[in-house]
């Protein structure tokens, strides 16, 4: 993990990010540096969640914000799988990323130095029931 510059994170998105909450904490406390982080356009729409994402540095991420971010030197870390790879993603931890690419995108743009990030065992910590599936697919 570089102490300075930037750098694009790509990681994993368990059915809780327990990991890239602890990743952040510890990059916090050993070298003093924030991770932005995107996080999902539906989490902006829950009250109080705004001030927090702020603080915390997440936002829905565009692929000129995300740029922007990384060109100014700083981490960025992005789930191209997002909710969707956290909801209906299995202990075979395929990779549910759909067709985003917006995250490849951002790395040819601000040639940022891609780092992957993937949890062993990140979905056998927490794991979905499975209940109601296909109303949560058409959600």
């Amino acid at each position: 993990m570089p102490k300075d510059g930037l750098g694009l994170i790509i990681y994993y998105h368990g059915a809780i990010p327990i990991d890239m909450y602890y990743f952040v904490a510890s990059i916090y406390l050993k070298y003093d540096r924030l991770i932005y982080t995107v996080g999902d356009r539906f989490l902006f729409k829950l009250p109080g969640w705004k001030i927090i994402a702020e603080a915390l540095k997440v936002s829905p991420g565009t692929i000129k914000s995300c740029t922007e971010t990384l060109k100014n030197g700083n981490l960025l870390a992005i789930s191209p799988g997002g909710v969707y790879e956290a909801q209906f993603g299995n202990n075979y931890y395929e990779l549910l990323w759909q067709q985003r690419l917006g995250f490849a995108k951002v790395a040819i743009d601000s040639k940022a130095p891609i780092i992957p990030m993937f949890t062993e065992n990140i979905r056998e910590g927490f794991r979905n029931m499975g209940i109601g599936r296909r109303f949560f697919i058409k959600l």
